[in-house]
């Protein structure tokens, strides 16, 4: 086998495990991501109530 041959059997192998981890990652991210948007509602909800109480009270 030629050097040459390999090089290009490698890269297609990487290319391959490329696209196979990104459709994963999107898969999983399709997945949870309404879970996702629910914590960032509450953490945005959690931190104008603080910030609320720090305005009312002027500070802590």
């Amino acid at each position: 086998m030629r050097p040459n041959e390999r090089s290009w059997r490698d890269a297609c192998i990487s290319i391959l495990v490329g696209a196979i981890a990104v459709y994963v990652a999107v898969r999983l991210i399709e997945a949870v991501w309404v879970v996702l948007v629910a914590i960032a509602a509450v953490a945005a909800c959690v931190m104008l109530a603080v910030a609320l109480v720090r305005n009312r009270k002027r500070g802590w």
